[in-house]
């Protein structure tokens, strides 16, 4: 498998990660910081499932949905971690 997409991969759910652990930092109320991690994390997978959930019958169209499926799970996995990185050391420090 080329090294290109693993690595823009990895680095999206790094990215993720960072975003939950600033997340918890900022002191907002949890629906604003639940809105915002939505909008951190939908965007990747809605560019794959959007175009497989219109055109149900093409030959792709399996494959782009379950990819966008698994983004948006390991999205909201890593985004969970870092929340819980975040709160755990902060539990630490106190």
């Amino acid at each position: 498998m080329p090294i290109i997409p693993q690595f823009l991969l990895g680095a999206y759910l790094l990215f993720l990660v960072a975003a939950g652990w600033r997340l918890w930092s900022i002191g907002w109320t949890r629906w604003i910081k639940t809105a915002t991690a939505l909008a951190l994390v939908l965007p990747m997978p809605l560019l794959l499932m959007i175009p497989a959930a219109m055109h149900r019958n093409g030959a792709w169209s399996n494959l782009l949905m379950q990819l966008g499926l698994t983004l948006l799970v390991c999205g909201l996995i890593s985004l969970a971690g870092g929340f819980s990185a975040a709160r755990l050391r902060s539990r630490r420090r106190k």
